[in-house]
């Protein structure tokens, strides 16, 4: 081999190593680039999954807070449901001055609750559709409560107007029929003021003083009809004494074997009778309204005559003022 020959050889050689040691740093590159791009997808789903990790807790805690709302809503409606309003449906219709406020009170107290919602959710999207919805829940329950609570309130004013009026009427009506007529006062004063509890405690008071007027006055009239009936009857023994007295005979006896002088005080015979002394005969006095005439035994004697005698029917009809001859 030549020397120009072993120059071409060696020369052959030196292009044939070249390109080798070349590769070599170009591989590295891939490598690391390959690398680098691993790591960063790594550390980007690492952050990606961290990010939605926070965005899922984030929803959930929205969640959480709205039901808390929720929870607060709906105790508060359960609250004045059991409660005052409850207590509002079961007044008397007459207790109240429009009636149908109650219908409307019973019908609102029966609205149908919204479903219970829950915050278990696997996705955020499923998590923020329920927040959505209990949101919603809780604006339906305080929508409700406000509205329940107007009606209430309009109850009690229907109610608190129903006690003014019968309190009002109460006042003109015992007007001159109370012991105490301060019980009137305080209850116009309870009126004005709309107050429902001295209302009540004013026509209680009222009613008393009514009550104790009236049963005084029912013992006063019970008295004053016992003495009227105790003078009538006073009245009526003395007019009873009285005639008892009228008909009583002025007074008449017998002295020896006649009569002595006497008479009646009514209408009446008021003449003498004959008198007789030792066996002999004396001529009667006639009597007023009466004849005289002659014994055949050698005395006269009167005739005596009753008014009695003039009745030519019954002779025991008698007459008031007149003689009875059976007494």
């Amino acid at each position: 081999m030549t020397e120009k020959e072993k120059a071409i050889e060696d020369e052959a050689i030196e292009l044939s190593i070249e390109p080798t040691e070349k590769k070599k740093p170009h591989r590295r590159r891939i490598v690391v680039i390959t690398v680098v791009v691993l790591a960063l997808l790594a550390a980007g789903g690492i952050a990606w999954k961290m990010h939605a990790d926070r965005l899922m807790a984030e929803a959930r805690a929205d969640c959480a807070a709205e039901s808390e709302r929720l929870h607060v809503a709906t105790t508060a409606y359960n609250a004045l449901l059991d409660g005052k309003a409850a207590s509002m449906a079961k007044t008397d219709v007459k207790s109240v001055k429009d009636a149908k406020i109650l219908d409307v009170l019973s019908k609102a107290m029966k609205a149908s609750t919204p479903k219970t919602v829950s915050c278990k959710a696997d996705s955020r999207p499923g998590v923020q559709d329920a927040t959505k919805a209990i949101t919603a829940n809780t604006s339906w329950y305080k929508a409700h409560t406000k509205s329940l609570n107007r009606l209430v309130n309009v109850v009690e004013t229907s109610k608190l107007d129903r006690t003014v009026d019968d309190a009002n009427a109460l006042y003109k009506e015992t007007d001159g029929k109370v012991a105490d007529d301060r019980t009137r006062a305080s209850l116009l004063d309870a009126i004005k003021k709309r107050d429902a509890e001295a209302i009540a405690k004013a026509v209680k008071a009222v009613n008393e003083s009514k009550a104790a007027k009236e049963k005084a006055d029912a013992e006063a009239k019970a008295r004053a009809e016992q003495e009227a009936a105790a003078a009538a009857a006073a009245a009526a023994q003395q007019a009873q004494a009285q005639a008892q007295q009228s008909w009583s005979p002025s007074g008449s006896g017998y002295t020896g074997n006649g009569y002595s002088t006497g008479g009646y005080s009514g209408n009446t015979w008021s003449g003498g009778s004959p008198t007789s002394t030792g066996g002999g005969t004396s001529t009667p006095s006639t009597p007023s309204g009466g004849s005289s005439g002659s014994s055949s035994s050698g005395s006269t004697g009167g005739s005596i005559h009753y008014d009695w005698e003039d009745n030519n029917g019954d002779q025991y009809d008698c007459k008031p003022g007149q003689f009875c001859p059976i007494g």
